[in-house]
């Protein structure tokens, strides 16, 4: 196996790890009884996460299309004037 997949195989399978990891502890925030949120930021927000995993999937020559409420991402008006990281 040559230098440049090992790599892979050992830091791909980590970040996705800690991904995954990060995302239930970002669900773990929506209890409504522990937490209160702006709904138009928690909607852009997800909107902005699922924008960052459709361009990283394209990067490994994967399409899938993410839909709000049946309109795809990229087409969805944001609710808040949030700026972009």
């Amino acid at each position: 196996m040559n230098e440049n997949k090992e790599r892979f195989g050992r830091m791909f399978p980590a970040r996705v790890e800690t991904l995954v990891k990060t995302l239930k502890l970002i669900g773990n925030c929506s209890n409504k009884h522990n937490y209160e949120w702006d709904e138009g930021l928690v909607y852009d927000t997800w909107l902005e996460v699922a924008q960052h995993f459709t361009d990283c999937a394209k990067k490994y020559d994967i399409d899938f299309e993410v839909l709000v409420n049946g309109t795809e991402v990229r087409y969805t008006d944001r609710k808040t004037k949030r700026k972009q990281p």
